[in-house]
């Protein structure tokens, strides 16, 4: 019975953050693909 729920992010902490969607997943998959090297 678990729902995924999706909340919007304002815009000011959308502009105020220091990564984007794209970025995050570029260092999740970095993460991912090459944890010692991510985390060294």
């Amino acid at each position: 019975m678990s729902e995924d729920q999706v909340f919007p992010v304002p815009e000011a902490a959308a502009k105020a953050a220091l990564i984007d969607n794209d970025k995050y997943q570029q260092m999740y998959k970095h993460s991912i693909d090459d944890p010692e090297g991510f985390w060294g």
